[in-house]
């Protein structure tokens, strides 16, 4: 009986040690628990998600907002939020929601993983691009697609998009994000 008491509070002390240990390094046992450590708008749900190695990057909305969140997960059952950002409404197509970020603090060979969001509920916008080009007013997307040097199509067809792209550090910024309709026109951009 004593043996089994002795066991007992041992394992009780190991798990309160990692319990306390883990929680207050920022990790959670379980997605739904770090995601609701994180959710900065109540009741924001998960609408999208695309893997990314061992972590996830997330879509969470409430339906009038969204942001783009990293959850970083370790030993697979340790789940930890990462980088978030607030997607912004596309100037003059206001139903598109974009967002950009990096990946991760450190570069590799000089390049950055960044990670392109977008959502539409708007039907005519099928293709969100984001690009680095300094046209005005172009008439398609193989337009821009000729004059940038970073050119990412995210397909919002299913509503979601979300890309991650190798990028140099000297060509992060500035981006230009445009609403594509199916035919490549452009319908709307920043």
């Amino acid at each position: 009986m004593r043996r089994r008491n002795t066991i007992l509070a041992l394992i009780l002390i190991v798990v309160a040690v990692a319990y306390f240990v883990y929680n207050q390094s920022g990790y959670y046992f379980g997605e739904h628990r770090a995601l609701a450590q994180t959710a900065s708008y109540s009741g924001q749900t998960r609408v999208y998600e695309q893997a990314r190695g061992s972590d996830s990057i997330v879509i969470l909305s409430d339906g009038s907002r969204s942001k783009a969140q990293i959850l970083h997960r370790k030993w697979g059952f340790l789940y930890k939020p990462g980088t978030s950002v607030e997607m912004a409404a596309l100037e003059g197509r206001e139903a598109v929601r974009y967002a950009w970020f990096s990946a991760d603090a450190s570069s590799h060979d000089g390049k950055r993983d960044i990670v392109f969001a977008a959502e539409t509920s708007d039907p005519a916008v099928k293709t969100v691009i984001v690009s680095n080009d300094t046209l005005g007013h172009p008439a398609d997307s193989a337009e821009i697609k000729q004059q940038a040097s970073v050119y990412v199509e995210l397909d919002v067809s299913g509503k979601y998009a979300i890309a991650i792209e190798g990028l140099d550090e000297n060509a992060i910024g500035s981006f230009v994000v445009r609403a594509v309709d199916p035919d490549g026109k452009v319908l709307a951009g920043s």
